[in-house]
């Protein structure tokens, strides 16, 4: 069974061996026609001048880099003669590049919105559902909570999967500033269940240990039809997933498109860490949270947090969607750039 999640990174392993490398990579490399390839394969015939218009940016942009490079960041890429880094010239150029993401006000600010979707991606209590919704549905008086929990992921693949056929025609921050009140609203509607269900824990039950008894217990101590509240803390956890993967469950993955290419690797990586930083601390709070401030308050508190988030997305992150890179870049040099871009375009 564990054995199973090596077919899909085999079969990714396998199509990745025809994927071409990125033109600003073979441009750096000091490979433009075989960059100019790429581009006309990505364009497709009849696209010359669409081609070399875009290679040409992607070659003034690597020349700014490599001008700029180095001098990025007085504090961490100039040291006076003998210095350690000059032993170690691929610790010098490390530095530099850390020194490049935080000081360089664009490649600061693209980093500050990749944490923060990031961040909210796991902070809004999804994985905790993930991790833990065969208990929870259990607790909730669910005769059959595997099943009721297979509803919830079979939901999540789908609006997924709807997700990528509109992120490039809605847009980007369009879809969060649509998506996180679909989310907010779910998590109020389970706040209302699970405040007529009577959940025996902390000191009646393990909240870990759901089985037959626990669920007979539940549907007892049910201040209402057993059957309306359980199934609308369903209905609701179903309409925050919906509303989970059409907005923040997929666009925080399309950071790299915030940074140039000098600091993408660190950034990406930054914003990641910040990603599983956050899971841990969600999987680590959320049995806790709800065995000692009730079910309720649990999901009450996600619901603050998407709300915040909210708020934080609608002021600091622009519409990137039909821009290039080069175009961020400009984007996010001298501010947030929210009100520059504030409709998706395309570059056919």
């Amino acid at each position: 069974m564990v054995g199973l999640g090596a077919v899909p990174a085999i079969f990714q392993c396998f199509l990745m061996l025809f994927l071409p490398e990125t033109p600003r990579w073979l441009v750096k490399a000091g490979r433009s026609e075989a960059a100019k390839k790429v581009l006309k394969r990505v364009y497709g015939p009849g696209s010359s001048d669409l081609v070399s218009e875009v290679l040409r940016g992607i070659e003034r942009e690597v020349a700014e880099e490599d001008s700029v490079g180095l001098l990025a960041s007085p504090t961490f890429s100039r040291h006076s003669a003998g210095s350690w880094t000059e032993v170690i010239p691929d610790v010098k150029e490390y530095s530099a590049k850390w020194g490049q993401l935080f000081h360089v006000g664009g490649n600061r600010r693209a980093l500050i919105i990749a944490c923060m979707l990031q961040g909210l991606q796991q902070l809004c209590g999804f994985n905790s559902l993930m991790y833990f919704s065969a208990s929870i549905f259990s607790l909730v008086g669910f005769s059959s909570p595997t099943l009721a929990s297979l509803s919830i992921a079979i939901t999540n693949f789908i609006f997924t999967v709807v997700s990528l056929f509109l992120i490039d025609s809605v847009g980007r921050r369009r879809m969060l500033l649509w998506s996180i009140p679909i989310m907010i609203i779910g998590l109020l509607l389970s706040v209302l269940s699970f405040a007529f269900l009577a959940i025996p824990f902390p000191n009646d039950l393990d909240p870990t240990a759901y089985n037959h008894e626990t669920t007979t217990k539940i549907k007892t101590m049910s201040t209402a039809p057993s059957s309306v509240w359980p199934l609308l803390t369903l209905l609701s956890l179903t309409l925050y997933v919906c509303g989970y993967a059409l907005g923040i469950g997929c666009v925080p993955w399309q950071q790299s498109e915030l940074f140039p290419l000098s600091v993408r690797s660190l950034g990406s990586s930054l914003s990641t860490a910040t990603n599983w930083t956050a899971n841990f601390l969600v999987g680590l709070t959320f049995l806790p949270m709800m065995q000692f401030l009730t079910p309720s308050v649990t999901f009450g508190t996600y619901a603050v947090v998407c709300s915040v988030g909210w708020v934080v997305v609608r002021r600091i992150y622009p519409e990137t969607t039909g821009l290039g890179l080069e175009d961020v870049g400009a984007l996010l040099k001298d501010g947030w750039g929210v009100e520059r871009v504030s409709h998706p375009r395309s570059r056919r």
